[in-house]
């Protein structure tokens, strides 16, 4: 069920946690509210949820839960904290921590009956909590004392956080077992030991008072890409004109079903939104070998009242149709007007005519990103080899970095086989300085492009939407 952001206080809380546990609602100010405003009928709603099997969930809501309960300063939510850090108590997220820490006294018993089930190995971040909940309890202390000699740096440090001047007689016997090779660790160990003994703790950050309002925007849209196909075809006649539109845009290049295409040139032929019609233009990129699709789009090129936002969509879907007169015509045209030339660039290199071979280098260093971008991929489609350098000091660009690594890789000078491309991965991230995981999935789905456009079988798996 997709509810409508402008009137959720029509509904549950309930019904309100699950629509955006399923990505039917966007989290933001309107989310809040319709939680927040209404404590006595949320709480229990949240509570709730938080005990459901929420591993097949489409969004993560735990971020959400953990701000929540700690805004509304609830008890109730402790479990759910608990069974959180207990999840993963290496990596506890700040978040996390400050809400647990936040929530004081109530806390301790659980945290104990936590620290008691991990492995020492990994209850550092336990350690850290207890040492840091503002409760002064002999099990924290035996708990951070038993740690010393597992890991006395860190133990320091929390000892004094801790702030029992007991404990000094325990870090003055580790130092005096130190060598001289340890000299970080006893200055370590003897700040510690001065904090306990001038009986004030390390100074400890001020924190601002816990805003959760500053964690969301006022709205924002669906999260439409982790829909799944059936969902996101629902969403093509939704009310909103802006989910209509980021309906049709997710359909971009990808196959269509029958009742997919034609759902989406009805929104093109006849939405009443310019950008709605202008985005299923676009989506119907992969239909246009259907006879009633291509003519659709035609009939709509030669119709001389479209606005330029609507063209810019229609000539993109048209660009696999390039080697008809009109069309290389029409996205000629359109490159002449400034504010659709990113737009005309795209069609270009998506098209692959080489009548366009020739557009491209002279916009490598466009004031306008979007342009410089549609640049970027039209050297690598059109393998422009003479302007890689060119492309190469785009990999230090922040915006263009992404583009700049697949067209980089299509059109890098090498010879293109299956045998050689995980050489050629390795060539490409010494000359981009390293690759992130995702850049490097990135590269890879580059690389299959490029054998594929080369007639050969993908090695790494399927080529880039």
């Amino acid at each position: 069920m997709f509810l409508d952001p402008q009137k959720l206080n029509e509904y549950s809380p309930a019904e309100v946690l699950d629509a955006a546990s399923r990505g039917h609602l966007g989290l933001d100010h309107r989310f809040l509210r319709a939680l927040l405003d209404r404590k006595d009928e949320a709480l229990p709603a949240a509570i709730e949820f938080s005990r459901r099997d929420r591993s097949e969930d489409a969004v993560d809501l735990a971020p959400e839960l953990i701000a929540i309960f700690r805004y509304w300063k609830a008890p109730e939510g402790i479990p759910f904290l608990i069974e959180y850090i207990k999840e993963d108590p290496e990596n506890i997220p700040d978040e996390a921590i400050e809400a647990v820490v936040e929530s004081g006294p109530a806390t301790l018993e659980p945290l104990l009956d936590l620290y008691g089930q991990v492995g020492e190995s990994e209850s550092g971040e336990v350690a850290f909590i207890l040492a840091n909940l503002g409760v002064k309890d002999e099990r924290i202390l035996n708990i951070l004392l038993d740690r010393v000699e597992f890991d006395l740096s860190d133990t320091a440090l929390l000892l004094s956080m801790y702030g029992d001047v007991s404990a000094r007689q325990a870090l003055e016997e580790a130092a005096a077992d130190l060598g001289p090779g340890d000299a970080e660790l006893k200055e370590e160990v003897a700040e510690a030991i001065e904090a306990l003994s001038s009986g004030t703790p390390p100074d400890k950050p001020d924190h601002e008072p816990f805003d959760i309002w500053a964690l969301y925007p006022d709205a924002v849209d669906l999260p439409i890409d982790l829909l799944d196909e059936d969902e996101r075809s629902e969403l093509l006649d939704h009310p909103l004109p802006s989910v209509r539109a980021a309906a049709a845009n997710s359909f971009f290049n990808q196959e269509l079903t029958p009742e997919e295409r034609k759902k989406l040139l009805k929104l093109a032929q006849s939405d009443p939104e310019t950008n709605v019609r202008a985005r299923a233009w676009e989506a119907l990129m992969n239909a246009t070998a259907e006879t009633e699709v291509v003519e659709a789009m035609l009939s709509a090129l030669r119709d001389g009242s479209l606005t330029n936002e609507e063209r810019a969509g229609l000539i993109v879907g048209l660009a696999p149709e390039a080697d008809r007169n009109e069309v290389r015509q029409a996205i000629a045209a359109l490159y002449e007007v400034p504010e659709a030339r990113a737009k005309a660039l795209e069609a270009m290199w998506r098209s692959v005519h080489p009548s366009f071979r020739d557009y491209f280098p002279k916009h490598l260093d466009d004031a306008d990103v979007e342009v410089r971008r549609g640049a970027v991929w039209g050297v690598g489609y059109y393998g422009l080899r003479s302007e890689l350098d060119r492309v190469r000091e785009l990999l230090q660009h922040e915006e263009l970095r992404s583009d700049a690594l697949f067209a980089y890789t299509l059109a890098l000078p090498v010879e293109i086989s299956r045998g050689r491309v995980k050489g050629i991965l390795a060539r490409i991230e010494k000359d981009a300085h390293g690759l992130s995981e995702m850049e490097e999935e990135l590269v890879k789905a580059a690389l299959d492009e490029r054998l594929m456009l080369a007639g050969k079988e993908p090695v790494f798996g399927q080529a880039l939407d």
